[in-house]
């Protein structure tokens, strides 16, 4: 696994636990920061990767840092 794998799926595993710890639908989610419901899931499901910018609106609405979604911090 290279180094942009290993940081997909740690971004997709810290999004879908975000979502679960906050007992949140990808639905919601995705009505909340006004993007489709199917681009969180292919978020999530490791084929596509957010653009910055969504990481950033992400970092912002979940309370945490970017660094701590791209596996940077714990």
């Amino acid at each position: 696994m290279n180094r942009y794998e290993k940081i997909l799926k740690i971004f997709s595993e810290r999004l879908k636990d975000l979502l679960d710890e906050r007992n949140l639908s990808i639905k919601k989610f995705a009505e909340d920061i006004k993007i489709p419901r199917t681009t969180i899931n292919n978020w999530i499901l490791q084929i596509k990767s957010p653009k910055i910018y969504y990481v950033c609106e992400i970092a912002d609405y979940f309370g945490v840092t970017t660094d701590y979604l791209l596996g940077r911090e714990n």
